[in-house]
């Protein structure tokens, strides 16, 4: 669905996600979203310059319930977590920079 994200579900996400020792990005989201195409772009560089260093993941808000838990209620939805706990959020489309910056605190890079 999300070019270099892998599927994550209710099953496994406290697994991949929550007790992952790796920096995780999370897109909630469902299968037919215009916003899909638009994220994917967004999200290809970071893809290819740290898919070795965050786990870039999504969840199909369809098939799954772990969007609650969040108190998520618009998609799609970007999720940021580090040790254990949520670092920033994008319950919106956001831009380069608000990516640039999330991903920067994830990964603890100075800006």
């Amino acid at each position: 669905m999300l070019k270099g994200f892998q599927e994550v579900t209710d099953r496994d996400f406290y697994e991949k996600v929550m007790s992952s020792e790796t920096p995780t990005v999370v897109v909630f989201t469902e299968p037919a979203s215009p916003m899909n195409e638009k994220l994917s772009e967004l999200f290809a560089p970071y893809v290819n310059e740290f898919g070795d260093r965050i786990n870039f993941y999504f969840l199909d808000v369809t098939k799954n319930t772990s969007f609650e838990d969040f108190g998520l209620f618009n998609f799609p939805a970007v999720l940021y977590f580090r040790d254990t706990m949520e670092l920033d959020r994008h319950d919106f489309l956001p831009n380069d920079e608000l990516v640039d910056q999330a991903i920067k605190r994830l990964l603890r890079i100075s800006t």
